[in-house]
């Protein structure tokens, strides 16, 4: 199976204005991502950060890269997310928010290359690398990301203020 950047972005834009776009999208990432080998082959480990691949209403569709040794902060998304790992490995970690406002970790969940996952739009998560290789892979929200108002939570403390560059670094921390 061969993979083409052009095509997964189209693929995903179509999955997203389909009536059902969360299965959609799902089986979307399921299929692509059964090729790891695919993919890397196709788009290299040459990513530094985050890119946008397309964005509009509907989807938001990201090339995403985990350094390795950083814990990213917990944070929503605000919408349906759907995660795959090509290269590296990316260990999730799944909160939930009790009425004390404290995150209480429900799940930690590690994608190899060739797995995907999905979280709903109230779902809050945390992402480090298992080891000292990046994480290299494709997101796909159901909406534009950019745009939309979310929260990060300091872990400690349960306490969420804005998604901001300037707050993100501020709750960014070393893997221990």
């Amino acid at each position: 199976m061969s993979f083409s950047l052009t095509g997964f972005v189209q693929s995903a834009r179509s999955a997203a204005a389909e009536t059902r776009p969360v299965a959609a999208v799902r089986t979307l990432m399921s299929q692509t991502f059964a090729d790891p080998q695919a993919i890397a082959k196709a788009v290299g480990s040459s990513i530094s950060e985050d890119e946008i691949l397309y964005e509009d209403d509907e989807v938001s569709i990201y090339w995403v890269r985990f350094a390795p040794h950083e814990l990213v902060p917990p944070h929503n998304h605000r919408m349906h997310a759907f995660l795959g790992v090509y290269e590296g490995t990316e260990v999730n970690l799944l909160y939930r928010q009790a009425e004390s406002g404290q995150l209480e970790l429900a799940k930690r969940r590690v994608l190899n290359p060739g797995d995907t996952m999905s979280i709903g739009g109230d779902g809050i998560h945390a992402v480090h690398t298992e080891d000292a290789m990046p994480s290299l892979g494709f997101h796909i929200y159901l909406g534009r990301l950019s745009t939309v108002s979310r929260d990060l939570f300091d872990a400690e403390t349960g306490r969420s203020m804005p998604f901001t560059d300037e707050n993100y670094q501020l709750l960014l921390r070393p893997l221990v």
